[in-house]
């Protein structure tokens, strides 16, 4: 792969965000680094692929479209389907199993398959600095708590680094992508403390036979122009370089995961700049920054695949941007002019559209292999395919 050397930076503390960098090819065999321009051996993308699992969190796609996205993912990594899949009346994740059991037959790649609904994850939380993820019988609801358990899981078979993928993507060759730009990130931003964030060039979604190819997302463009905006007044100085605020595709190490705050549901992506951001920067040294006197490095990357999935509508957008924005209006970025920039934003797509507060978990203190143990020796939903 040949990308764009990552150059332009900006530091807030002690956190460094590179601006966007592009890939320039996919396959880049043979070709060495120039100026301005670096190469990924397939040597260095099997050594960092075989140290990171991929977290595909899945919530009731279609089976193909899974299909799809597991086979694009690299076989050196570990693929973790963390599921919220119904149950009944049809029960949906048994067929996620039987996918899995298959593809892992068939190919002899690893597969974690796990339901964020599972009973197992109550006595296996509890009493941990994550019980507040409890809810009733089961884990609450929510895109960001099916993310921290699948880093849970990285975390207890020793993985390195985690990426995480969407289940809803309908090309394969940009899941499989994604996963190289996570390698290659990794490679090139050398600290235990890395986050790589994708944009992808143009996002289509199969609402019907006319195919519109957006540059930007309804949501990312509003959560990017309101985090620039605020970094902008804090720093009195405009700035631009936010370009990744709703990244669902995004990676960082299992370090660096397992020292911040999450976020609920569709906050997780944007809360963790925010909370990096007021940690590491806003409260510098009198803050929570995991990485001091280190920094936590930002890497954001323009992928070549388009982003194609299923239309979700309008309900569901309004959401992500009320939760989305929710993030920076209730945290020390935000002053009264910002707060009522997001209020106008909200208003405009929906009457009586408010902010929502963020719900947080502190994963930090937690043990993965006790948790994660646990977890499995009560579950009888869960398979762990190793590889071979």
């Amino acid at each position: 792969m040949m990308l764009e050397a990552p150059q332009r930076f900006e530091s807030y503390g002690a956190v460094t965000i590179y601006d966007l960098v592009k890939v320039l090819e996919l396959d880049a065999s043979n070709r060495r680094s120039f100026h301005g321009i670096v190469t990924i051996d397939d040597e260095v993308f099997n050594d960092i692929a075989a140290n990171t699992a991929i977290i595909v969190p899945i919530k009731d796609e279609e089976l193909f479209t899974l299909e799809g996205v597991i086979s694009a993912i690299p076989h050196g990594s570990l693929v973790i389907i963390v599921s919220a899949s119904s149950r009944e009346p049809v029960d949906r994740y048994r067929h996620e199993l039987d996918l899995a059991k298959i593809i892992h037959q068939t190919t002899r790649r690893g597969i974690l398959v796990l339901h964020q609904k599972d009973q197992a994850w109550i006595e296996a939380l509890a009493d941990t600095p994550l019980e507040l993820m409890l809810e009733g019988e089961s884990v609450r609801s929510g895109k960001g708590e099916g993310m921290l358990l699948g880093v849970i899981a990285a975390a207890a078979l020793g993985y390195r680094y985690v990426g995480f993928i969407d289940s809803d993507n309908y090309v394969p060759g940009a899941v499989h992508e994604y996963a190289r730009i996570y390698y290659a990130g990794f490679h090139l931003l050398e600290t235990e403390y890395p986050m790589v964030r994708i944009k992808w060039p143009f996002k289509g979604k199969l609402a019907s036979s006319d195919m519109y190819l957006r540059r930007r997302g309804r949501v990312s463009r509003i959560t990017n122009r309101i985090l620039n905006t605020a970094l902008s007044r804090i720093r009195k100085v405009e700035t631009d370089i936010i370009k990744t605020g709703n990244s669902g595709e995004h990676a960082l190490s299992v370090k660096l995961a397992l020292s911040i705050k999450w976020a609920s549901g569709y906050a997780v992506e944007p809360y963790q700049l925010v909370y990096l951001l007021e940690e590491c920067f806003i409260k510098a040294g009198k803050g929570e920054c995991p990485s001091l006197p280190h920094h936590v490095k930002i890497l954001q990357a323009e992928a070549r695949n388009p982003h194609i999935h299923a239309e979700k509508g309008d309900e569901h957008i309004n959401s992500m941007i009320a939760k989305s924005l929710g993030t920076i209006y209730y945290s020390s970025l935000a002053d009264d002019r910002v707060k009522a920039e997001i209020m106008e934003t909200l208003e405009q797509y929906s009457t009586g559209l408010k902010p929502v507060p963020p719900r947080i978990y502190d994963p930090r203190g937690i043990d993965p292999v006790k948790v994660f143990s646990s977890f499995m020796a009560a579950s009888n939903e869960s398979i762990l395919y190793e590889e071979g």
